[in-house]
């Protein structure tokens, strides 16, 4: 994923792209642009520099089955920050846009933090593959009713992505009602715990960069998922940007961390999603935000 050919001092090639798992339909899955773009820039950058945040633009799809150059720009290195641009070229046209500023780690000032919430821990949850099998049983047997919109993602887009297993990351979803949408008190957020199925190795860079690669995965879902339970049933969802913000470079991805999401707006086409990352312990390593277009089938509006 992160094995670049590299064409020069600051511009990088990757080969391996692979589509979002529930939507094979030629696009690159948006996590995985997003990761990569980063990747680049860090390769530009002091090992004693970590990254603080990270921004990005989706200006375009990106089709997997055709290399990226990823053109790293050297904004301003200073002493204590340094600023990278990156510009993700496909045919010769610009389709993706990042920043990331580095910081030299430095002694504390103030410190306090939130609280994790309190949510079932993930060996007493079921795997999504599990989820999905027991769910479909539900249904199939009378025993859960849902609506069409949430019948056709557990039967056609769950199914086609959770059963194989062939995912990267394992997800185990702290509350299926919230998934999908028969839960009696529907709000657009969701948590869900997630590691990757294979060990990593001790690189810490590897672990920032399947960070941010994960980081795009659920917030959408987070957004839609209390619409769809009232009939919503949409035709579109992109991302339009992401961002992500390091507060702890003390982490590993193959070990569980709880991916909270919640939607605060969406209006006029658009909606804004949180999300926040937590390691099992409850020290919260990195937060995220994402502003997604989601358009209703046929015109359709969902309000909660």
């Amino acid at each position: 994923m992160y094995t670049f050919v590299q064409i020069d001092e600051d511009t990088f090639r990757a080969e391996y792209l692979f589509h979002a798992r529930q939507n094979p339909n030629g696009a690159a899955y948006g996590g995985l642009i997003f990761s990569q773009a980063f990747a680049a820039a860090e390769r530009t950058v002091p090992e004693e520099f970590k990254p603080n945040s990270v921004h990005s633009y989706f200006v375009s799809a990106v089709i997997y089955t055709i290399p990226v150059i990823y053109k790293v720009r050297r904004i301003r290195d200073g002493k204590g920050f340094i600023t990278r641009t990156v510009e993700a070229i496909q045919k010769d046209k610009t389709c993706f846009l990042l920043q990331v500023s580095f910081h030299k780690p430095e002694k504390d000032g103030m410190i306090h933090q939130d609280v994790m919430p309190k949510v079932p821990k993930p060996e007493t949850l079921m795997s999504m593959k599990e989820a999905v099998i027991s769910t479909k049983k539900l249904v199939t047997e009378g025993g859960l009713v849902l609506k069409p919109a949430m019948l056709n993602r557990l039967m056609k887009l769950d199914n086609k992505a959770y059963v194989t297993n062939n995912d990267m990351f394992e997800a185990r979803c702290t509350n299926l009602g919230n998934w999908y949408g028969y839960s009696s008190d529907l709000k657009p957020e969701l948590c869900v715990w997630m590691k990757t199925r294979e060990s990593i190795n001790d690189d810490e860079k590897l672990h920032r960069w399947l960070l941010a690669c994960m980081s795009d995965a659920i917030l959408i879902p987070a957004a839609m998922s209390a619409h769809f339970s009232q009939g919503f049933e949409d035709n579109l969802h992109v991302s339009l940007d992401h961002c992500l913000y390091f507060h702890s470079h003390e982490f590993r991805v193959d070990d569980w961390f709880l991916f909270e999401c919640k939607s605060t707006v969406s209006s006029g086409g658009r909606a804004f999603i949180n999300g926040r990352i937590w390691r099992k312990d409850g020290k919260l390593i990195a937060s995220c935000q994402q502003e997604a277009i989601i358009r209703g089938k046929d015109g359709q509006i969902s309000k909660l």
